[in-house]
């Protein structure tokens, strides 16, 4: 039998096959195919399927687990193309998603952009004030009916919503987190009335305090929700058609796995980074739990999460399209860097992305049309990958095409013509920001880069890893043996995750009982969802944490809580939270003597995946040194004779020096002047520092 897991990136589709009789990982990799994104997945699973003797039927007939991260919700709110979607709210707040918080403007912006204020504006919005309206009914903070709802009125505003058109419904009333009845019985009358139409209610997917937020995350579920069903349904359809017997799981953004008939569709937004960051994790257990920044350089992002001691962080809010939502998700930054990334020229000044060439027509090298240079352009004129040996052989890179699209585009305009000057620009460029990013996700949040490796993966991170690693002051990085389909392998290791959250702010100290209460009605209704899911009692465990802020604050502080709430527990509590405060913001600046309040408190209902049988990565041979080849150096800013090796026939503790190239099928280590590369025990590449102050 076997674990399959499939994540599908903007170039890319990701295919792991995991062996369940002995650990023996396979991986698999087709063209993204963004008009029927079926077809990739198909091409994946064909071309994984192709390694181990099996046809796509005989592979998925003995598929014991299928995992899915998907990119079906971030495509539709990137490309606004969800459902026409009204949104049903308490009389008199009709205009709580136009006024945005007053953040609107600036949410997600760099500090760059808002000190520009004037440049900016609000962002397109999803539902404007024709497609809002207002219900009589009126609950209070403290959830107490206020005004009743009037059913009458309901039925009269769906017959209208249908006949409008609309295919979705978002419900988000006043404090509807502390009294969901109205927002409930709203929802049952429209579903009725509107039978087709997709309804959600606020309460279902963030009972939060926030009422912009809890409302703005009602409206993207809504959004989003008739294309990820429709998808999710269409691909578990077609994968039994072609032999599948179990249900499909998909990825969540909070790092676990639901059945599709369990996913809330919001919630698979950037299911695929989140699963790679689950990946990262996995390894650091296996090297000892290191403090790790992962970082997912991909066709058309570069990401960075934080993980510390094997576990990774959860971010408070999220922020799309400028909208500040509420989502149980890891805590990832991105910017649009990645292999399939823009180099263009502004105003005699290199710029690499946002725009990516994606799939299609991808980077010119590809030969699929493109015109414009990208990193994976400059990458291949620096001679860092072969141009016959990528994707193992299965796909041709052109690099004529290469040379042509980044004289045109950057060496005639900025390098007089040089083109090898001017790809080493658009790499120098593209690591610096990748550099940038990494220490805004440290240094800005309390900590030292010098504690943490660096982990790359992503088809284009391990070609880049060594550079923007040493520039960001790191000494050593970690590139997984399966690097280019790093998320997929981290896919199919997922938990089943259900995130349960509840606002209520109390100010402390307050008897341990209260809390304790909280938190078992919500693992109370997490284990009901292990059940609905078919997690054994045995398989089942439970994380608590909480939101805590200093009285009068507006920020939040999350913290990890004991499985049991007492008078001990509570101290350890306010201690963790004042240390972690001073953390972030500094010795000295906790504020003691104000008092701590609980404003929010979660708990993850996990359903834990077996670990698989230790992987097998079976070398083929003795180190294999293939030939030179001529790639740039940084130090010399020169093209130099390179040793290239084979990594598929590393044995474990050997050892590399820089410069070199070690393929790997679908991407490249680099391995610069002043560091040397080790193959450990898991045949994870670890590249060292050996010379500081060397240009990498």
């Amino acid at each position: 039998m076997y674990s399959i897991a499939i994540d599908i990136g903007g170039t890319f589709t990701d295919v792991i096959v995991i062996r369940d009789s002995d650990g023996r990982i396979t991986a698999g990799k087709a063209l993204t195919t963004p008009d029927d994104l079926q077809k990739g997945v198909f091409d994946g699973i064909e071309n994984a399927g192709s390694d181990l003797g099996l046809s796509v039927k005989e592979l998925l007939t003995k598929c014991s687990r299928l995992v899915h991260a998907t990119t079906q919700s971030s495509n539709a709110v990137l490309g606004f193309s969800g459902a026409k979607t009204a949104v049903v709210t308490t009389s008199g707040f009709a205009n709580t998603l136009t006024i945005m918080r007053a953040t609107g403007r600036v949410a997600g912006l760099s500090v760059f952009e808002r000190h520009h204020y004037r440049m900016t504006q609000k962002p397109q919005l999803i539902a404007d004030e024709r497609d809002i309206f207002e219900v009589n009914e009126r609950i209070d903070a403290y959830g107490n009916v206020v005004v009743s709802l009037q059913e009458d009125q309901v039925q009269e505003l769906g017959l209208q919503l249908a006949t409008k058109g609309y295919e979705a419904v978002a419900v988000a009333f006043l404090f509807s987190h502390k009294n969901s009845k109205h927002e409930d019985r709203v929802a049952e009358i429209l579903t009725k009335v509107m039978p087709t139409a997709f309804i959600t209610t606020s309460n279902s997917v963030a009972p939060e305090i926030g009422e912009y937020e809890r409302s703005a995350t009602a409206l993207f579920n809504a959004y989003v929700g008739p294309v990820i069903q429709s998808y999710l349904r269409r691909l578990e359809d077609s994968l039994k058609q072609a032999g599948l017997t179990q249900p499909l799981l998909v990825v969540q953004s909070n790092g676990g796995v639901n059945t599709a008939a369990q996913t809330i569709p919001i919630f698979t937004i950037e299911s695929g980074p989140a699963a790679g960051v689950v990946g990262a994790a996995v390894i650091t257990q296996s090297l000892g739990n290191k403090n790790v920044i992962a970082t997912d350089v991909g066709g058309t992002t570069f990401k960075v999460a934080v993980i510390e001691g094997g576990r990774w962080r959860h971010a408070r809010e999220t922020i799309l399209n400028q909208y500040q939502l509420r989502l149980p998700m890891v805590d990832i930054a991105s910017i649009g860097a990645g292999g399939g990334s823009i180099a263009w020229v502004d105003g005699g000044r290199l710029r690499i992305g946002p725009q990516s060439a994606s799939s299609r027509p991808g980077p010119a090298c590809y030969g699929l049309g493109g015109e414009q240079p990208t990193v994976t352009d400059a990458d291949l004129v620096l001679g860092y990958y072969n141009p016959e040996r990528f994707l193992g052989g299965r796909m041709k890179l052109h690099v004529n095409l290469a040379h042509e699209a980044i004289k045109k585009h950057v060496a005639d305009p900025l390098f007089g013509g040089d083109v090898l000057a001017a790809a080493a620009g658009i790499r120098r460029v593209v690591d610096s920001q990748m550099a940038d990013l990494i220490r805004k996700c440290t240094l800005e949040r309390g900590y030292d880069v010098r504690e943490f490796s660096l982990m790359a993966y992503g088809g284009a991170g391990p070609a880049h890893a060594a550079a923007y690693g040493h520039e960001a002051g790191m000494d050593e990085v970690i590139i997984p043996y399966f690097a280019t389909v790093h998320s997929a392998y981290g896919a199919a290791l997922s938990d089943m995750r259900f995130s349960l959250r509840h606002s209520d702010p109390i100010v402390l100290p307050v008897k341990p009982e209260k809390i304790e209460a909280i938190y078992s009605k919500m693992e109370h209704d997490g284990a009901q969802l292990l059940r609905n899911a078919d997690i054994p009692k045995n398989l089942q465990k439970f994380e608590r944490w909480v939101d805590a802020r200093f009285r009068r604050q507006v920020h939040h502080v999350r913290i990890p809580v004991s499985s049991l709430i007492n008078a001990k527990a509570m101290d350890q509590l306010s201690e963790e939270f004042a240390n972690e405060y001073e953390r972030l913001y500094g010795k000295g600046t906790a504020l003691k003597d104000a008092g701590i309040e609980l404003v929010n408190y979660g708990v993850d209902a996990i359903g834990i995946t077996p670990a698989p049988l230790e992987h097998v990565w079976a070398a083929e041979q003795t180190a294999l040194h293939l030939k030179e080849r001529m790639t740039w150096c940084p130090k010399v800013m020169a093209m130099v004779s390179t040793p290239v090796f084979d990594g598929t026939a590393l044995e474990m503790d050997t050892m590399i020096e820089g410069p070199a190239v070690i393929e790997h099928p679908g991407t490249s280590i680099v391995v610069h002047t002043g560091q040397a590369a080790q193959i450990n025990a898991q045949r994870h590449t670890i590249i060292r520092q050996t010379r500081r102050g060397e240009k990498a």
